[in-house]
């Protein structure tokens, strides 16, 4: 029996980047031309990065800005 995949939805798309929360509330991103993403838009799981990887001013605005969703 194959485990189910982790949904990573595009909330936003901010500085670049195409911010990603995945149904456990973890955060990432892939840089990405805004014109090629779409919000609610599955990404898989090899295409992000972690949120840890930025600067810590870049991701406490990314959070800022996106947090609630």
């Amino acid at each position: 029996m194959q485990a189910l995949a982790i949904e990573n939805e595009v909330i936003g798309y901010m500085n670049g980047k195409a911010i990603v929360k995945n149904e456990n509330s973890e955060w990432f991103y892939v840089e990405v031309p805004e014109e090629f993403i779409i919000a609610g838009e599955q990404i898989a799981d090899e295409d992000l990065a972690p949120l840890e990887l930025l600067p810590k001013q870049v991701r406490t605005g990314i959070l800022k800005e996106m947090g609630d969703r």
